[in-house]
């Protein structure tokens, strides 16, 4: 049995690959330091206040790194094979079989046909950090995006992966077998959580929501009703982490355009609320009638579209300089990225969890 000063020290070693990793956020590592307070205590420094102190100290680190770096390299070649039709995965589950269920899902959900793949998991994060370099699976997909038999069509995914690699200026090792994983050498592990690139990625593979929702109904068994429900939300949710909490958000799913646009609702009101959450999305009735030339009553309730894509940049523009003052909000040049297709599969099985599905 381990003693409390070696448990102490694996739990302190968990918790610096997480932070140096960089795929963790702050939050999800501060609550796991909480939850091992009571096994890792000691007399030094709690495991939650040493968290806090290592991602102090990264996050100086990583505001320091002023050039990119080869993490930021991999994202990059990353996004190139995404957008070719190669499913490309960073810390894609924990293991290697639950990194090609991640690609599956992606794989299906994705708006054009999906030929291949490559992926890192958690575990070869872990090693990544200490020093080991990474590993990375390849595979080719079949047309239901499951990883095929075909080994030549393997073994050209596996090629087309060193090369794009190698484009970026990030080295690889492999012995041609298709039972060999493709192996990055060691190298000084820079994973941003904070910081951006100096050099701006692609966008991300752009995705169906239809797939996403007909995803959901098949893996949670749900209605279609509740699976555009948490897609919505996920979206919702979305703007206000990069508009502001503060702010009443609405998402609509749009079939027709297979896509979801984002709205923020505003209340006309006589006297605005005491509590400053309400308020902030509260207008006076005279207020509203003097720059939407009247028509508006107490209680009425007015959607405003946020254009949150750039694609949508001259609409965000022209909305600005009608209603910015108004709003207390712009959306020019603060569009959101658009998100990968497993961020928004995990969005929305975070969403159907939490409505109890």
């Amino acid at each position: 049995m381990p003693t409390h000063e070696e448990q102490w020290e694996h739990l302190r070693s968990r918790i610096e690959v997480a932070v140096l990793g960089g795929y963790i956020d702050e939050k999800e590592i501060l609550a796991h330091a909480e939850e091992d307070l009571e096994e890792g205590s000691s007399e030094h420094e709690s495991l939650p206040s040493y968290a806090r102190r290592l991602l102090d100290e990264q996050r100086a680190a990583e505001a320091r790194w002023t050039e990119p770096t080869v993490n930021d390299a991999i994202t990059r070649a990353f996004d190139e094979l995404n957008s070719r039709g190669i499913v490309a995965l960073e810390n894609a589950g924990y293991t290697k079989s639950e990194g090609w269920e991640d690609v599956g899902n992606v794989a299906k959900y994705s708006y054009e046909p999906m030929r291949g793949a490559t992926f890192f998991h958690g575990q070869d994060v872990e090693r990544g950090v200490l020093g080991a370099g990474l590993w990375l699976a390849f595979g080719a997909l079949d047309a239901d995006g499951n990883p095929s038999d075909d080994d030549a069509a393997s073994l050209a995914i596996a090629h087309e992966v060193r090369e794009t690699l190698a484009r970026h200026g990030v080295p690889t090792e492999w012995n041609g077998s298709v039972e060999q994983r493709i192996h990055i050498p060691p190298f000084d592990w820079r994973k941003r959580r904070w910081t951006q690139a100096a050099q701006k990625s692609p966008p991300p593979t752009r995705f169906s929501c239809e797939r996403v929702i007909q995803g959901a109904m098949h893996e949670r068994g749900v209605s279609r009703e509740d699976a555009i429900a948490a897609l919505e939300g996920f979206f919702s949710d979305m703007a206000r982490k990069h508009y502001g909490a503060q702010f009443a958000f609405e998402a609509h799913y749009d079939p027709e355009q297979d896509r979801v646009e984002i709205f923020r609702t505003i209340t006309a009101v006589e006297q605005r609320s005491d509590d400053p959450a309400v308020a902030v999305n509260e207008r006076f009735c005279s207020q509203l009638n003097a720059v939407l030339k009247g028509g508006i009553e107490p209680g009425d309730e007015l959607i405003f579209q946020v254009f949150y894509l750039k694609d949508d940049d001259y609409l965000a523009q022209a909305q600005d300089e009608q209603y910015a003052r108004l709003l207390d909000m712009e959306t020019d040049r603060r569009f959101m990225e658009l998100p990968t297709v497993r961020a928004v599969r995990q969005g929305v099985l975070e969403q159907l969890r939490a409505m109890g599905r």
